[in-house]
């Protein structure tokens, strides 16, 4: 008897499927937290400021970044998880001035000023971005590819102008909104050597700090104006699963997965965050849908498919 017919071959089997499909199964996983972020902070803003709480989140993450890392990096692997290049020091300032920075700047303050549904809509145009970026950095860009990048765009264009009509969020909302999609898209491009090179927990803890430097700075003024006592018990739940796991859980789990495979796919995942996202906002801020808007973010969401398909 063959060991693929026997028990133990079948669990080895079964093992190495498992193994083979974690990828997409981080990938998921990412998408439901980033898809519940658009919900969950949109509550928050009831009790607390967009960059008082980025201050908070921010103000937590870092030091859980640098103590997973620590518990990782103990003993011989000190060297290994502690220790940088000083060539990729400038990578690292880039990666978390862009992945954390003004990513988490244009999510917040937008979001505040646009529904959620908008919101990750728009942000979900990284693979989009990211190919623009790629092609102006000198990529060659196939015609399919521009294919599908003019028809993400004319969704967008239509689903804005469905918007004005309905008064639904702001200019200044959507266009953050859409600076955060632009600045991911930049982040995820200059962060795939310090994936390929570095543990999660290093290339994580230190694009965080680089991040949160500027980040607390600029939201300091904020928190000293925050009421803290006025908060409630479910604000501060809602502040600390938002520390855990949108950005330091998915960033690890998104950031492993762009290292097996490609930034393309991985980006790719991000298409089911604004249909997650909007049935969740649907439900809980009853946010209406008009044809139109459903038009045009379909369509946009149809750009990037073709994108992913050519890829």
């Amino acid at each position: 008897m063959r060991l693929a017919e026997t028990p133990i071959g079948r669990r080895v089997s079964g093992a190495a499927w498992l193994t083979g499909v974690l990828p997409e199964l981080a990938l998921l996983s990412v998408v439901g937290m980033w898809a519940s972020t658009f919900i969950v902070t949109k509550a928050v803003f009831a009790e607390i400021s967009p960059l008082a709480f980025a201050f908070a989140r921010f103000g937590l993450i870092t030091p859980l970044a640098f103590g997973v890392l620590a518990l990782r990096g103990r003993g011989a692997a000190r060297a290994r998880y502690w220790s940088i290049r000083r060539a990729d020091l400038a990578r690292f300032a880039v990666a978390g001035f862009t992945g954390y920075t003004l990513y988490q700047l244009g999510f917040m303050l937008g979001l505040d000023r646009t529904s959620p549904f908008s919101s990750s809509l728009l942000i979900s145009l990284v693979p989009l971005f990211g190919m623009l970026i790629l092609a102006f950095g000198g990529e060659r860009t196939p015609s399919k590819a521009w294919l599908g990048i003019a028809i993400a765009l004319a969704g967008v264009l239509l689903f804005l102008l469905e918007k004005r009509g309905s008064g639904g969020g702001t200019v200044l909302g959507d266009a953050l909104s859409l600076g955060a999609s632009v600045t991911f898209a930049a982040y995820g491009i200059v962060n795939r050597p310090l994936v390929r090179d570095y543990p999660p927990e290093t290339y994580s803890a230190y694009t965080v700090l680089a991040g949160s430097i500027p980040l607390l700075l600029i939201t300091t003024p904020a928190a000293f104006d925050q009421d803290w006592g006025a908060i409630s018990a479910l604000g501060w739940l809602a502040i600390a699963y938002m520390v855990i796991f949108p950005v330091y859980l998915a960033y690890m789990l998104w950031n492993w997965a762009i290292a097996r495979r490609g930034i393309t796919v991985a980006t790719s995942a991000s298409l089911l965050v604004p249909v997650v996202s909007g049935a969740l906002s649907a439900l809980i801020f009853a946010e209406g849908f008009g044809t139109i808007k459903l038009l045009g973010a379909a369509l946009a969401l149809t750009g990037l498919i073709v994108l992913r398909l050519w890829r």
